[in-house]
């Protein structure tokens, strides 16, 4: 986690310092640019991707109000119901070190969210500037294609990035969006190239070497990348082998299993998990911040609901907190089926993905919010209409919410 957060911050502590002269990207994203006092960076963003027939960075006519809420709750309150974070509690020998473990967490999470719009917006004016250095309006200071610096010949390689030639002698790079032109496009028409492919997942990745940092900076974020992806996984793989062998097989199906079979079951849960994770990878249903906002918005309307009320409602019993589950799980994965297709498989949406096909307006990585509250909505109704949990079990939720015993051995 220290690799991940240094590699992730410390290119863009770099980057805003050389755009804005701030040490803090948070600070940054709202500063002015370096060298020039009264132009702030994100009112200059805006300005030359309108210039560029693009709408303003700050400005997304899908995302209403009520979506940016949808999705900030869901991303809020899915962190607090991941597996592969709720599992390290089990790490922790008191209740007092499990508050403050997640006291820290909260803290190196908050410093990651808050930098995120920082490296987007900054990586987006980098790239502008990279392309057209003499400024938007002026096509005879365009980027010559074979000037184009080391990392996009990379980049290209893997077919993320990619340029394609328009015809005619001029060599340069022209980007504009095309369903809306600027002024000056007529004049390059068929000629020249343009940027027809940026995948936005190498953005964090790229953006080191988009902002001519040191090579030290850019092994550090792919350091970074690496480290992110493998303590993840291996969290996750933990959390989902020993669900099914244990929690499912163990405690539910078969409680007479042997440790020999339920390490087996264990295992195969893992192999299964793999196979799907790497299906998911190879043909993901959207760039990576979609992905983790979908993940975020399972776990909000499954799992955070039901620890919640299982700890400061000691009514909650079994029954409720399986129903409502199932019922934020159901609900959202239709959902998110309905727009990004069944099991993600292409061709098998059932509405357009945007802002026109939204049920209500709401996006399928906000709707994580909706499903906790259908889960939490669910859970109460049947807890209510069934026995109440055993005294013990009431006995032992009590001790958790005010642990006498912890706070007395410390």
């Amino acid at each position: 986690y220290v690799v991940m957060i240094f590699a992730y911050s410390v290119p863009a502590v770099f980057i805003s310092l050389q755009l804005t002269g701030h040490f803090m990207p948070q600070t940054g994203l709202g500063g002015t640019l370096s060298g020039q006092d009264s132009v702030y960076l994100l009112t200059a963003l805006d300005n030359v991707l309108v210039d560029l027939g693009f709408t303003q960075y700050t400005t997304n006519d899908s995302f209403t109000t009520l979506n940016m809420f949808l999705l900030t709750m869901a991303l809020m309150i899915g962190t607090a119901g991941l597996p592969h974070v709720i599992i390290r509690f089990f790490t922790v020998p008191r209740v007092r070190d499990a508050r403050k473990s997640a006291g820290w967490a909260l803290v190196f999470i908050a410093l990651l969210y808050t930098t995120a719009p920082a490296v987007g917006a900054m990586a987006m004016y980098n790239i502008i500037n990279t392309l057209h250095p003499g400024g938007v309006g002026n096509t005879a200071e365009a980027m010559a294609y074979e000037d184009r610096p080391d990392w996009m010949r990379t980049w290209e390689d893997t077919g993320l990035l990619k340029f394609e030639h328009q015809g005619g002698d001029d060599e340069r790079v022209y980007y504009y969006n095309p369903a809306n032109p600027p002024d000056w496009a007529d004049d390059v028409d068929g000629q020249g190239y343009r940027l027809e492919n940026f995948d936005r997942d190498i953005l964090v990745l790229a953006n080191p070497e988009i902002a001519n940092l040191p090579n030290w900076v850019i092994a550090l974020v792919a350091a970074g990348g690496i480290a992110a992806a493998l303590s993840t996984a291996a969290g996750l793989l933990l959390a989902i082998s020993s669900a099914i062998s244990h929690d499912l097989l163990k405690n539910v199906f078969m409680p007479n299993i042997s440790e020999k079979r339920e390490l087996m079951a264990g295992r195969l849960a893992m192999v299964g998990a793999i196979l799907l994770a790497g299906y998911l990878g190879l043909n993901p249903p959207g760039f990576a911040a979609e992905v983790v906002a979908l993940a975020f918005g399972l776990a909000a309307a499954t799992l955070f609901p039901v620890l919640m009320m299982g700890i400061f409602y000691k009514r909650m019993n079994k029954q409720g907190a399986i129903t409502g589950m199932l019922v934020g799980l159901f609900f959202t994965l239709l959902y998110i089926f309905i727009f990004k297709g069944f099991f993600f498989i292409p061709g098998t949406a059932l509405l357009p993905d945007n802002a026109d096909g939204w049920i209500l307006g709401i996006s399928p990585q906000g709707f994580g919010t909706i499903g906790a509250i259908l889960n939490v909505t669910a859970a109460l109704i049947v807890s209510k209409l069934t026995a109440p949990p055993p005294k013990e079990i009431q006995d032992l939720v009590e001790s958790v919410r005010v642990p006498r015993a912890d706070a007395a051995s410390s």
